[in-house]
């Protein structure tokens, strides 16, 4: 995990998600909350879906491929921020004390 994974808050993982969203993927003109909804506010279409997907599983270690590549967890990127820390603080779980992923 980069940086500490298991210490970010909803709220840090939020800002991560947003700036991509922002960086990466929205015109310019275009604004976007937490709570707005992605999919069917057009703000992401599949290959922005994939794009995003793919800067999750980079950027916090979280692997979207088993089974949190689904709709659902795309809704908005409070939805998203909430999928990302529970996966990360199951790794952890999984992970016994001393050992790195």
């Amino acid at each position: 995990m980069t940086e500490s994974e298991a210490g970010l808050s909803i709220g840090d993982i939020e800002v991560r998600i947003l700036e991509f969203l922002r960086r990466e993927l929205l015109a310019p003109e275009t604004t976007i909350e937490r709570d707005d909804d992605l999919l069917t506010g057009e703000v992401l279409d599949s290959i922005g879906a994939l794009r995003l997907a793919a800067f999750v599983e980079k950027e916090f270690q979280v692997d979207l491929q088993s089974s949190g590549f689904v709709v659902e967890n795309f809704q908005s990127v409070a939805v998203l921020a909430d999928y990302v820390r529970g996966s990360v603080e199951s790794a952890e779980q999984s992970t016994p004390a001393g050992l790195k992923e």
